[in-house]
């Protein structure tokens, strides 16, 4: 079983990587090509994040999966966002 704490950890590294990828994204919107590793950087940040929460998923109780599962809404939200920006 997961702990709180290796959950609300993970949860915080989920929380900087969608701050990270806003940024990006809003400054690729702004600019196009202005710098496409940092965009690739942090769409690859939120597929890792993405896959690190199928395993934590799998040992987590049902409240740490409804935090999960917000979470990853929220990611997929904006890598589907990055994806169909004209980037």
């Amino acid at each position: 079983m997961a702990t709180r704490q290796s959950v609300d950890h993970f949860l915080e590294q989920c929380e900087g990587a969608l701050h990270f990828a806003e940024f990006e994204f809003n400054e690729a919107s702004r600019q196009e090509h202005y710098d496409d590793e940092h965009f690739q950087n942090s769409q690859r940040y939120i597929e890792e994040a993405l896959t690190d929460m199928e395993r934590l998923y799998a040992s987590s109780n049902d409240q740490q999966r409804e935090m999960l599962s917000r979470m990853k809404q929220q990611l997929n939200q904006l890598r589907n966002e990055m994806i169909l920006l004209r980037h």
